[in-house]
């Protein structure tokens, strides 16, 4: 392949959860949550202040002065109405397909789940020195 990619294998149906990595219906309910972005005038009182500061950055002219994030949280927000309902994130995401912001959303929260999932999973260890409770109890 020439391009970079990532396999996500086993959140569907569970068969990582032994690992103590999400289902694909934990997925989705955490994915809600991250993109229950919310402000209570500048402050932001739900959702994932890292997806934020990655649309903010997202926005901001080319002469650094700050863009509109609502239309990206308007997306997220309708992602995370969805998701109940819908087969997968990734199932979703496809099925809006052309909808860039969608897309965006989407994937920051897919990429923060997961992330947040393997940090708690007993297959993560960190590449500089500590390793996971699985590997130093051994």
């Amino acid at each position: 392949m020439d391009i970079n990619t990532v396999f996500v294998i086993g959140a569907g149906a569970g068969a990582s959860k032994e690992a103590n990595l999400p289902t694909g219906r934990e997925l989705k309910d955490k994915i809600s949550r991250l993109l229950d972005i919310r402000f209570d005038f500048h402050q932001q009182e739900h959702g994932d202040y890292q997806i934020v500061n990655a649309l903010r950055e997202l926005v901001k002219g080319e002469d650094g002065k700050n863009g509109d994030i609502n239309p990206y949280i308007h997306e997220a927000w309708h992602i995370r109405d969805a998701l109940p309902q819908a087969i997968s994130i990734d199932n979703f995401i496809d099925s809006q397909r052309g909808n860039e912001k969608i897309a965006i959303c989407g994937k920051l929260a897919i990429v923060r789940s997961i992330l947040d999932a393997e940090k708690n999973s007993i297959l993560f260890f960190e590449k500089h020195g500590r390793e996971s409770a699985t590997k130093s109890n051994q």
